[in-house]
């Protein structure tokens, strides 16, 4: 399974089981992970930072770890690299961003699973806010 503590690779038999796991575990990966890591991945292209579009909501793609959204833009064919973000530059200014303009984030979207978890910045931010208060 996932690795309890940060690590700086993951390996194919990790990598491959992340992949396979279901949104709502993926989603929890995602709470779990970050505030250990103390940072959080998205991937940017030359135009910006990649948004996934679905009928007007503009959302953001965010991932636990570099190996898993550098998988991403592999499977996805993208011109894009990834990028991180400590957690309180994420916390401090992004999500604030991301709720004055309505940008959700999905995440760690997957091909793998029909279904990928979407999250306001808000209910990201609670999230992470009541994990730190234990």
């Amino acid at each position: 399974m996932f690795p309890d503590t940060v690590t700086k690779e993951l390996n194919e038999a990790t990598l491959a089981q992340a992949k396979t796991l279901s949104a709502e575990d993926r989603q929890m990966l995602v709470i779990s992970y970050v505030p250990k890591a103390k940072q959080i991945w998205l991937v940017k292209g030359q135009d910006g930072f990649v948004m996934l579009e679905d009928n007007e909501q503009v959302r953001l793609p965010v991932f636990p770890h570099h190996d898993l959204a550098q998988d991403w833009i592999n499977e996805n064919e993208l011109n894009s690299e990834c990028v991180d973000i400590t957690l309180s530059e994420f916390t401090d200014t992004w999500l604030p961003g991301l709720t004055k303009n309505s940008v959700e984030l999905v995440m760690f979207p997957s091909k793998s699973d029909e279904e990928n978890l979407v999250m306001t910045a808000q209910e990201f931010a609670n999230e992470l806010a009541a994990l730190a208060k234990g």
